[in-house]
């Protein structure tokens, strides 16, 4: 220990492990924060796409699990079904327009299939859905304005042996018993989804604080105890107990935080990576990567907090270190 600064910055095999073990833990837990709050921003960017003039009529706010049992004058009615297109998992609507209230864009033929861009497939086209399995021709591929460009329209005959999940409406109506939305409010309901998501996963960050806690404790335990009577020789030489403490605070915080933005660059490198390779498995997840100040803002408050408290209980021991006795190399 020659120079105080040098050794903080120091990284022997030891520490690097030590980085590098944070660095890991700190990677995963960035990365899961980092996609799921994509997922939900890009849920949010996309209902932001809907036309304004336009309202949706439901009994949930879960559009899967709301049923509306209605007959209305100028509404469309939509049918939402789990489904696998050419063995990719999405989603197949189908749409009862009679008063051409979206303008027939969605009019689609029983034999036919309309899959919107993201969606990769052929002339022929295999659904299966409801333990249903059939072949449909492509009719055409397009961009929608209602749902996600990796869903497909198919004939609502296909999916009318149920209630319809929503209707759309062209201009405000209540109905006792449904609740009516603008279909640009479902933005806020994004936006809040992915608030409370990204405040339940930061939980995961305490995940990191107790790796860093454990690693850089027992990491400087360790290095007190080697280093004994350099610690007895600096205080012999003029060093306070101020000092030395805040030698080892410093080489804490190097450590945690080194870890820690490693980890995040890492964390972000992997959440693009997971974002192009997740549909190669049969999982449609077309999204755009959003990276939220706030993720590092949490990773590095939780690096500092992990690493002071890492530190205490080393500092304290080498407050305790008589001088006569740490030259021959006792602890305490």
């Amino acid at each position: 220990m020659i120079s105080p600064l040098r050794y903080v910055v120091s990284l022997t095999k030891r520490s690097k492990l030590t980085v590098i073990t944070i660095a890991i833990v700190v990677m995963f837990v960035t990365s899961t924060l980092i996609i799921v709050y994509s997922f939900e921003l890009s849920n949010k960017a996309l209902i932001e796409k809907f036309e304004s003039n336009y309202y949706l009529i439901s009994s949930s706010d879960n559009l899967l699990d709301s049923r509306v049992n209605l007959h209305m004058e100028n509404a469309a009615y939509f049918w939402v079904e789990p489904a696998k297109v050419n063995n990719v998992s999405t989603y197949i609507v189908g749409i009862y327009d009679p008063h051409n209230i979206l303008g027939g864009y969605y009019s689609c033929d029983l034999d036919r299939i309309i899959v919107g861009s993201d969606l990769k497939v052929g002339k022929d086209v295999h659904v299966e859905f409801d333990h249903e399995d059939m072949n449909l021709t492509l009719d055409r591929r397009m961009s929608f304005s209602f749902f996600p460009n990796y869903w497909a329209v198919v004939n609502y005959t296909l999916l009318s042996g149920r209630q319809a999940n929503f209707v759309i409406v062209d201009k405000y109506v209540e109905v006792k018993g449904y609740q009516t939305k603008i279909l640009t409010a479902l933005s806020s309901f994004y936006e809040k989804t992915a608030e409370e998501i990204s405040f339940d996963l930061f939980l995961l960050d305490l995940i990191s604080m107790i790796v860093i806690y454990l690693f850089i404790n027992a990491l400087l335990t360790i290095e007190i105890k080697e280093n004994v009577k350099k610690i007895a020789i600096m205080r012999a030489i003029g060093s306070t107990k101020k000092n030395i403490a805040a030698l080892y605070l410093l080489r804490s915080l190097y450590i945690g935080s080194a870890g820690t933005v490693l980890g995040f660059s890492v964390g972000v490198a992997l959440a693009y990576l997971l974002a192009a390779i997740i549909p190669l498995f049969g999982m449609l997840t077309y999204f755009n990567i959003y990276i939220p100040h706030v993720v590092f803002i949490a990773d590095l408050i939780i690096a500092v907090v992990g690493s002071l408290i890492a530190a205490i209980s080393p500092i304290y021991s080498t407050l305790k270190i008589n001088i006569i006795r740490g030259m021959k190399g006792v602890l305490s």
